[in-house]
């Protein structure tokens, strides 16, 4: 008898120990039982994060959780999706929850009152950032200015930090009155002088990586350094572009016949695919009309009606950018997943699916230079700020964090 109850014992822990394991099971796939009509539901979950962390979830309307946590059990439908923390600008879309699935969301929230630190302060004439966006380089006035080389490497480009004289002024060459052309590796640029009468006077090769060098005029030349760093350029791009749809590469507006980007009559004819114009002997760095963001996962472009398209090849999605007044020019975020919009007087962060444009900066800013520093940390302007009327303009970092 007691080996027939040690039976039915035995059993019992199995059945309990499979009905609980079933329940587990089921509870972790997000089913809910609904005790009011007797059936097991399925549900769906979001995971939210934050940058910064701490914020508020508010699921339409409704105070649910705060960020960096898991909201369980949702009835899967399409819910108004508010995340914001004090300070900070709000984050919000509209979230399709799926039954069994997980929707990651992660807000990229940026302070509403961003501080604002000088990098420079003799003036920064022409600046321009390094294919690579590692290096802005810059004319100072003066005989005590120069040529400049700033790093973006540093992470919070703390004050004068990383400035390098390249070269100095010379009684026929004044940096701040030329512009620069970088070379496709980042490590060379030609500054670009032009007399009076809107001739090249000088065309001077400098190696960045050098300090205080002697100055090598390449006019002669010129041509046939431009020519190569373009094929160059052009090569990478072509190899770039073969992940590219067909149909995305043919949408663009460099896909028209006879628009050869590299001028040489001194026409401006057209701009690139972040709105900053081609000018004569410029190289133009995206020959095919493809930016792609720094994981080389999406794509901006500028289809034939002048309507900017972002395509995302891993989800092999297409969305297409609000129209922005008084556009500046445009460019990648860091993170891939932004895009940062320059118009007149105002510099914004979208998202790259053209939702929660975030305004980081109002005010008045120079010659459309805004880059966003490797790292995502700050933005970097060139703008006169609060200084004395007649200043040269400086660059500044704007806070993002």
């Amino acid at each position: 008898m007691l080996a027939k109850y040690r039976v039915l014992f035995s059993i019992l822990i199995v059945v309990f120990v499979l009905t609980l394991a079933a329940v587990v099971i089921f509870w972790a796939r997000g089913f809910k039982p609904n005790f009011k009509n007797g059936t097991i539901e399925r549900t769906g979950l979001i995971v939210a994060s934050s940058t910064p962390t701490g914020a508020q979830v508010y699921l339409d309307d409704r105070l649910t959780s705060a960020t960096d946590t898991n909201i369980a059990f949702l009835e899967p439908k399409t819910y108004k999706v508010r995340i914001q923390k004090d300070g900070y600008t709000t984050w919000e879309k509209e979230i399709e929850v799926r039954a069994d699935l997980a929707t990651e969301i992660k807000a990229l929230l940026f302070p509403l009152a961003p501080a604002i630190k000088p990098l420079t302060t003799t003036g920064a004439a022409s600046p321009t950032l390094s294919p690579n966006g590692t290096k802005i380089i810059f004319g100072v006035s003066g005989e005590r200015g120069g040529l400049y080389s700033l790093s973006m490497t540093e992470r919070n480009l703390p004050f004068r930090q990383e400035l390098r004289l390249l070269a100095k002024n010379q009684s026929a060459f004044d940096f701040s009155g030329s512009n620069f052309v970088w070379s496709p590796d980042s490590r060379q640029v030609v500054a670009r002088f032009v007399s009076e009468e809107g001739q090249s006077s000088a065309n001077l090769l400098v190696d960045t990586d050098k300090s205080e060098q002697e100055l090598r005029d390449i006019t002669a030349s010129l041509t046939a350094t431009f020519q190569s760093w373009q094929e160059q350029i052009s090569t990478l791009a072509q190899t770039q572009a073969m992940i590219a749809p067909d149909e995305v590469k043919s949408a663009t507006a460099e896909a028209e016949p006879n628009s050869s980007q590299l001028t040489v009559d001194g026409s401006q004819k057209k701009q690139s695919v972040n709105n900053e114009p081609i000018t004569t002997n410029q190289l133009n760095y995206f020959p095919t009309g493809l930016m792609f963001s720094p994981d080389e996962e999406k794509i901006l472009y500028k289809n034939k009606e002048g309507i900017y398209k972002v395509y995302d090849l891993k989800a092999k999605k297409e969305y297409t950018l609000p129209d922005f007044d008084n556009l500046v020019n445009l460019s990648w975020y860091p993170d891939s997943s932004h895009l940062v919009i320059a118009q007149k007087d105002l510099i914004s962060i979208i998202e790259a699916d053209g939702t929660n444009k975030m305004t980081v900066f109002s005010g008045k800013f120079e010659n459309g230079f805004v880059f966003a520093h490797p790292t995502g940390d700050s933005l970097v302007i060139l703008t006169t700020l609060t200084q004395p009327e007649g200043n040269p303009p400086n660059l500044y970092s704007i806070d993002l964090r």
